[in-house]
């Protein structure tokens, strides 16, 4: 049994709903460093812009790479520009191989270890 905490939001124009007042996603044991070493063609990405968009029912999202860096031969080659991420949520998360050792807060509602998914569409100009 789970005691109430009283969490809820709403929409401007909308009713209250319950919802969290947090994400947190339990730290793994695998380095980013180890992550990366794994990658032979890829994307580092720290921040990820309108992947709330989208299909949110059947979970299709994309979202612009605000802070991404290329991969190869795992090593971190230097940043990427104009370049979009899109999948879909329900299938990245069946597919990740490794959950990262540190967490951080994203935005003060979610707390994440690095996720490694192999598995992620990526389209990028140039």
């Amino acid at each position: 049994h789970t005691q109430s905490t009283g969490n809820g939001s709403k929409s401007r124009g909308g009713l209250p709903t319950p919802s969290p007042s947090a994400f947190i996603i339990a730290p793994g044991t695998t380095t980013l460093d180890d992550m990366v070493h794994d990658i032979k063609q890829g994307l580092v990405i720290e921040h990820l812009m309108g992947a709330g968009q989208g299909n949110i029912l059947g979970g299709d999202f994309s979202g612009n790479v605000l802070l991404g860096y290329k991969v190869e031969s795992g090593k971190i080659v230097g940043r990427v520009k104009d370049t979009m991420v899109s999948g879909n949520i329900y299938q990245l998360l069946k597919q990740i191989t490794a959950i990262g050792s540190e967490a951080k807060w994203v935005g003060g509602f979610l707390q994440t270890p690095p996720l490694y998914c192999p598995s992620l569409s990526v389209t990028s100009k140039g």
